[in-house]
């Protein structure tokens, strides 16, 4: 009955025509985007590259929500998108080679459309280097510009999850920590980005590709979420016998990175 009268107000006041005229408007304009990406080619035309980009691919694919949705976040500023695409990626890569810089085969985990992949084949270029992400076309993307192998389960020196566990809700997150963990060799590290963790472990549905509909080969929304973990949470999550550690680094200035190896390991 209140939630009766409280539609009855809001039409009789004018909220809730205003709201069914903005859903409206949101349906056809994500209408309009799906209309428009399938024809934008598969890399996209950036009007403007940062400097000191040499050697690194700076192909970006139409579907790659993380240089999408900072670009629709800016209101289509592409210095700021671009900007941020490449600093973000460099970074990441660039830890990873101070963490294990004799890394002779690594691992880019949920790697995506390559933000980090195309600076780890810069840092890594005598290495073996594999790829895993769930979409075909991310694979095949990464494959094709830099020449990063399909990864079958190998053992790793060295494994980068970015902006990867951000979004595995917990019983995943478990699975698959425990089975990158399986695959690292005997001095092998795992980094891992978080959210900064919080009091009690969240989940929310909203994601970058939620944001962005139009984008194709979208992940399921029931297994690809927004996940703040707690850190005891985190903790038991890792496996027996691997210590993780909070490292000082950032990952694009707003996620926190951990260190993964054996208890036993030296480094």
């Amino acid at each position: 009955m209140l939630k009766r009268l409280q539609r009855w107000f809001q039409n009789k006041s004018g909220i809730g025509e205003n709201r069914d005229a903005l859903d409206v408007l949101r349906r056809r304009v994500d209408a309009l985007a799906a209309v428009q990406q399938q024809h934008l080619p598969e890399t996209l035309n950036l009007p403007w590259l940062p400097e000191n980009l040499d050697g690194v691919s700076t192909a970006i694919h139409r579907a790659d929500a993380m240089f999408r949705y900072p670009l629709s976040a800016s209101g289509g500023t592409w210095v700021r998108a671009t900007t941020e695409y490449f600093a973000t990626g460099r970074e990441l890569a660039q830890i990873a080679k101070r963490t294990a810089p004799k890394a002779t085969s690594v691992l880019d985990f949920g790697g995506g459309y390559g933000r980090v992949g195309r600076f780890l084949a810069l840092e890594f270029p005598n290495a073996q280097r594999w790829v895993y992400d769930p979409k075909a076309a991310a694979m095949a993307f990464q494959q094709a510009q830099w020449g990063a192998q399909p990864w079958d389960g190998q053992p790793a020196d060295l494994i980068v999850a970015g902006s990867v566990f951000t979004h595995l809700h917990i019983d995943v997150a478990r699975a698959e920590l425990h089975r990158l963990c399986g695959q690292l060799t005997p001095d092998g590290v795992l980094l891992v980005t978080l959210h900064d963790f919080v009091p009690q472990t969240r989940t929310y549905a909203t994601t970058e590709e939620s944001a962005l509909p139009e984008l194709e080969d979208q992940l399921k929304p029931e297994s690809y979420a927004s996940v703040y973990f707690s850190q005891g949470d985190w903790a038991q999550l890792i496996p027996q016998g691997y210590r993780s550690t909070l490292r000082p680094d950032r990952f694009g200035g707003t996620q926190q990175i951990m260190q993964i190896r054996r208890a036993e390991s030296g480094a």
